[in-house]
C-alpha cells in the first residue's frame, strides 16, 4: 500500500503518494477542509513519465524528479518538479531534453475538481450535494473553477494558470468541471526549458512566473523566520536528527491565526485548529517556542462557548474539539462549526495557560486568560461532572455526529474491557480526571497570583478530594495500575492502559503508588523496544494493529514520559523516550508517525507501519521535544500539596 507524501502550510497541502505522483482516490490540492483539485497531473503526449526520486527540500517545498523509461540504458526526457504550498500550490518545472537530438515536446497539465468536501473524501454520506454546479471561466493563460451555491453561506473557487502558452480544452458534466492545458515546447539537444504553475484560491495569478517566485520567497523566509525564533538546547547527539525533524514538521503544521500561531492536528485529514490535539502539542513544544502556546490559548478562549447547543456539544464554557470550514459544516450536515464534542480539551487549556504563564513570566497572559480559565473550570464542575459524583463523564450514546468517545481514545472501540466487550455509559475516563485535578491546582494557582484567596482554597480543596476520590475508584490492586475507565454503573473497566501513565504527568497519583505504576506501564506486555502499548498485550481485546487497543502512539508516551520524570524516575522514562526516538531513525526519515503498531521491537526490526496514520502530526512531531523535557529536567513543577490520603475531606 502506497503511503502519503505531503508538501504543506497549515490548511493548504498537496497529497500525493510517496513518489509524488497522484494515485489514489484521496489525492489532491486541498485548502480550508475542500479539495479545490482531485486531478492534478503533469505529464507529457505520447510519453511514460516514472517518478525517480522525492525530497522534502523543507517545510512548503518538495522537488519531484520524473523521467521517460531506460531505453538501450538511457533516459530521453526528464522533469523536475519543485512545488511550494502557501495559501495555493506553486510549482517551478523544468524539463530536460535528455538526448542529442532536437524535439518537439507537449506537456500536459490536467486539472479537475468538484469542490469535494474533506469529510466527503473520508466517506461520509449526509444529504449534501453531490452534483454540483461548477462554474469555468477561461483566461489567457489558464482556468477557473468556482463554485457559489445560493442556498448555503459558502463558496470555493481555484484558478491554474501557466507562464507559457497552452491550448486549453474544458469539460464540464456530472457536477465536475475538468481541464487540460496542453503547452508545446521546442527542446534543442540537451535544451533544459522552464515554466511556472500557480494554483490559487482567490483569484488567477496574473503572472505565474512572479507568483512562483513570491511563494519561493515566502516559504525559505518562513523557515529562516522560525528557526530563529525557535532553538533547541542540551540536544542529545543521538536525539538531533529527529529533532531537527521535529521543528520542521510542527512549521508545516503551524497556523497563523489572527490570535496567533498555532498548529494544525495532521495532515491529511485533521489540518485544522484543534482542541485536545492542538493543546498538548503546544505543551509538548514549550521548549522550543512559547508563541505556540499563547496563540493556542488565546484562539481557544476566542472561541469558548457560550451556551449550550446540543448539536454542537457546545456548554458554556467549553473549549472546542475541532474547527472545519468546508460547506458539510456550513449546511450544518456535521457539526464542526466548531464542535465541542470532547470531555478533556476545558482542563487542559487551564494547565495550558498556567504552564505557559509559568514559563513565560507574562503577568499580563495570565490576566488576559484568567476570565476564560474560571469559566472553563465552572464547566468541569456544572457540565463536566454529569452526575455530581466528582469526577468527569461523557456520554457514549451521542446522537448523529457525535464521537462515541470523547477522550483521547476516540474511536468506537477507544475503551473496552479487557476481553473486548464495550462498556455502557456515561464513562469516566482515567486521565480526564487528572487533566481536571491538575486545572484545579493551576486554576487555583492563578487565582491566588490575581488575589482571590477564597477561590484558590476551594479549588485547592476540590484538587484534594478528586486526588483521594480517584485513587480510591480507580486502583487496580492485582495490575498495579488505574483501571482505564469507570462505566455507568461505577464498576471499573479493568483494562491496563497507557492512560494511567497520563496521570503520573498531572499529578495525581500519590507518591506511595507511583513507583508500581511506572514498573507495570514497563512490563512486557506493554512496553515494546519502540514504546508503550496503548492496551497491554496480555488482555483478550489486545491488537497490535488495532487504533487504540495495542497500538504505540508517540503523544501518547510523551505525556507518560514526562509523568515518570515528574515522580522521579528519569531512568524508565529515558528508556522510553530513547525507544521512540530509535523507533524515529529506524523508519528512515526521522519522523514519528501519528501511531504504529504495537509489535515487539526484537521480531520487527523496524516499527511496523499502521497504515493510515497522519504524517506529519502535531503531537507526534512534537514528542521528541517532551521527551527532551523529561530527561533534562524541565518538565512541570507545580507547588506541592499534602498526599491527599492524608488530609482531610474537605466539606461541601
Amino acid at each position: 500500500m502506497k503511503t502519503d507524501s505531503t508538501v504543506a502550510h497549515g490548511s493548504t497541502f498537496l497529497v500525493t503518494d510517496e513518489e509524488g505522483v497522484p494515485t489514489r482516490s484521496h489525492d489532491g490540492f486541498y485548502h480550508r477542509d475542500t479539495r479545490r483539485l482531485d486531478r492534478y497531473r503533469l505529464g507529457a503526449t505520447g510519453r511514460t513519465l516514472e517518478p525517480l526520486e522525492l525530497v522534502d527540500v523543507r517545510p512548503a517545498e518538495r522537488l519531484v524528479h520524473l523521467a521517460t523509461p531506460l531505453e538501450r540504458g538511457a533516459r530521453a526526457l526528464q522533469l523536475s518538479r519543485r512545488q511550494f504550498v502557501t495559501d495555493g500550490l506553486y510549482e517551478s518545472v523544468r524539463v530536460t531534453n535528455l538526448t542529442r537530438d532536437s524535439k518537439s515536446e507537449t506537456l500536459e497539465l490536467s486539472v479537475g475538481t468538484r469542490f469535494d468536501d474533506l469529510f466527503e473524501v473520508r466517506g461520509f454520506e449526509g444529504n449534501a450535494v453531490h452534483k454540483r454546479d461548477i462554474a469555468v471561466e477561461t483566461h489567457e493563460n489558464g482556468v477557473t473553477f468556482a463554485y457559489d451555491p445560493e442556498d448555503v453561506d459558502f463558496s470555493a473557487t481555484v484558478s491554474v494558470a501557466v507562464s507559457r502558452e497552452a491550448d486549453l480544452s474544458v469539460d464540464t458534466a456530472n457536477g465536475r468541471a475538468n481541464a487540460t492545458l496542453s503547452i508545446p515546447l521546442e527542446l534543442d539537444a540537451q535544451e533544459t526549458q522552464s515554466l511556472s504553475l500557480a494554483v490559487t484560491t482567490d483569484g488567477p495569478a496574473s503572472d505565474p512566473e512572479a507568483a512562483v517566485s513570491a511563494a519561493r520567497e515566502q516559504v525559505r523566509e518562513r523557515e529562516r523566520t522560525w528557526r530563529k525564533e525557535t532553538v533547541l538546547d542540551d540536544v542529545p547527539e543521538v536525539w538531533e536528527s529527529v529533532l531537527e525533524e521535529s521543528r520542521e514538521n510542527l512549521l508545516e503544521l503551524r497556523l497563523d491565526t489572527e490570535y496567533g500561531p498555532m498548529l494544525a492536528a495532521g495532515v491529511p485529514w485533521f489540518a485544522t485548529s484543534f482542541g485536545r490535539d492542538s493543546l498538548i502539542a503546544a505543551y509538548q513544544s514549550l521548549g522550543l517556542s512559547t508563541a505556540l502556546a499563547k496563540g493556542t490559548c488565546r484562539y481557544l478562549a476566542a472561541h469558548q462557548a457560550d451556551e449550550a447547543d446540543e448539536f454542537r456539544d457546545a456548554e458554556p464554557g467549553k473549549i472546542l474539539h475541532e474547527v472545519r470550514y468546508g460547506e458539510l459544516a456550513a449546511r450544518g450536515e456535521v457539526p464542526h462549526s466548531p464542535y465541542y464534542g470532547t470531555v478533556d480539551a476545558t482542563a487542559l487549556f487551564v494547565v495550558l495557560v498556567h504552564e505557559t504563564w509559568r514559563r513565560t513570566g507574562d503577568d499580563a497572559f495570565a490576566e488576559e486568560m484568567r476570565p476564560h480559565v474560571e469559566r472553563a473550570l465552572d464547566w468541569l464542575d456544572e457540565y463536566g461532572d454529569r452526575d455530581g459524583d466528582g469526577f468527569l463523564e461523557y456520554p457514549t450514546d451521542g446522537g448523529d455526529g457525535s464521537l462515541t468517545h470523547q477522550a483521547w481514545k476516540d474511536s468506537g472501540d477507544g475503551i473496552m474491557h479487557p476481553d473486548g466487550s464495550h462498556p455502557t455509559g456515561p464513562l469516566a475516563v482515567a486521565e480526564v480526571q487528572g487533566y481536571a485535578y491538575d486545572a484545579k491546582r493551576r486554576g487555583a494557582d492563578l487565582a491566588r497570583y490575581a488575589g482571590d484567596e477564597s477561590r484558590a482554597t476551594e479549588l485547592e480543596r476540590e484538587a484534594t478530594a478528586l486526588k483521594r476520590a480517584f485513587d480510591d475508584a480507580f486502583w487496580l490492586p492485582e495490575e498495579d495500575c488505574y483501571a482505564v475507565a469507570l462505566d455507568s454503573e461505577k464498576e471499573q473497566v479493568a483494562s491496563v492502559t497507557t492512560n494511567a501513565g497520563h496521570c503520573l504527568w498531572s499529578g495525581i497519583v500519590p507518591e506511595a503508588r507511583a513507583d508500581a505504576l511506572v514498573d507495570r506501564l514497563v512490563a512486557d506486555d506493554m512496553f515494546t523496544g519502540w514504546g508503550i502499548r496503548t492496551l497491554a498485550s496480555s488482555h483478550g481485546a489486545y491488537n497490535p494493529q488495532s487504533y487504540h487497543l495495542g497500538s504505540v502512539w508517540p503523544h501518547d508516551n510523551s505525556l507518560v514520559v514526562l509523568g515518570m520524570a515528574r515522580y522521579g524516575r528519569v531512568g524508565a522514562a529515558r528508556r522510553v523516550a530513547e525507544g521512540l526516538v530509535a523507533a524515529a531513525k529506524a523508519r528512515g526519515n526521522d519522523r514519528l508517525p501519528e501511531l504504529f503498531a504495537g509489535f515487539e521491537r526484537e521480531e520487527t526490526e523496524v516499527p511496523v507501519s499502521y497504515g493510515e496514520a497522519c504524517e506529519p502530526q502535531a503531537w507526534a512531531a512534537a514528542a521528541p521535544l517532551a521527551f527532551l523535557q523529561a530527561v533534562t529536567g524541565s518538565v512541570a513543577e507545580v507547588p506541592d500539596e499534602p498526599d491527599s490520603r492524608d488530609a482531610p475531606t474537605p466539606s461541601s
